[in-house]
């Protein structure tokens, strides 16, 4: 690997479990693959376990991020607390990436790469948060951050993963599905995401830096949980969107589906108020 790579906060757990790292978004390693799962030969059968540190991860606030994300972002308007699987496109409707979008304040939103294309995700609305329309910015009160390290994103994915997260929060329940809120895993407190009900059953599990370790650890220590890779998610990922075809989750390849595909896969919204919306019709 790369030394040059930025090291991220489970750095050193991911090379224990024997993975194997490789390049991920912004410059930081990420595990590529572990000895004891392999890309196509999975088994849904249990729970998994990915740390999206690297994957792409931003944090959008302050009075434009509203009409800023309803502009990049293409799937439907979230409220406070939502959560949903969306598209971000090119102006010519080419897909950029996947993502998971959630609302966590009124002027506040987050948003995870997952599928493989996290440097262009940054790149891309890096660009549409700096247009200008007349010398005047078009979101001028818009902050885009990097999000990778604020809080650790952890992803609990499959059959067993409400089993093992009901573990920790005793008697509180786990958000609703496609809702994020403060759940506390035994004396941890966190944000817990349920993932919208497509496909597998997953959380997205917001951990505080000096817990991740922990928490990583903890999770691990169910014989049904195994760690999953960037490889793996990316394959699983595609799995839960058929319509899209291989190239939306290759980095580097240029992606152009259809607006019948985007819209059966619920990552695009009927109103063509979205960067794309054109080049798709």
């Amino acid at each position: 690997m790369d030394e040059e790579l930025m090291r991220t906060i489970l750095h050193d757990e991911h090379l224990l479990l024997g993975a194997v790292m490789g390049e991920g978004a912004c410059g930081r390693s990420v595990p590529l693959s572990y000895p004891v799962v392999s890309a196509g030969e999975r088994s849904f059968g249990e729970a998994l376990l990915c740390d999206l540190t690297g994957h792409g991860s931003l944090l959008l606030s302050g009075a434009s991020a509203p009409s800023f994300v309803s502009a990049a972002f293409a799937g439907r308007i979230l409220a406070v607390g939502e959560v949903a699987f969306e598209a971000v496109l090119t102006g010519d409707g080419a897909v950029v990436s996947i993502v998971l979008l959630a609302r966590t304040g009124d002027a506040e939103y987050a948003c995870w790469d997952l599928s493989g294309k996290g440097d262009a995700l940054h790149a891309w609305l890096g660009f549409l948060a700096r247009v200008e329309e007349g010398g005047v910015r078009a979101f001028p009160d818009l902050a885009l951050e990097d999000a990778a390290e604020a809080l650790v994103p952890l992803l609990l994915w499959g059959p067993e993963a409400t089993n093992v997260l009901s573990d920790y929060l005793g008697t509180q329940l786990p958000p609703a599905p496609g809702t994020i809120a403060n759940r506390n895993l035994d004396a941890i407190g966190c944000l817990v995401a349920t993932l919208p009900e497509v496909g597998e059953c997953g959380y997205l599990v917001l951990v505080p830096p000096r817990y991740a370790r922990v928490l990583w650890r903890s999770f691990l220590s169910f014989p049904v949980v195994t760690p999953m890779g960037r490889r793996e998610l990316v394959f699983a990922v595609s799995g839960l969107f058929p319509q899209l075809g291989g190239d939306a989750f290759v980095e580097g390849k240029r992606a152009v589906c259809p607006r019948d595909a985007l819209v059966e896969a619920g990552l695009v919204r009927a109103e063509q108020t979205f960067v794309g919306a054109r080049g798709l019709a």
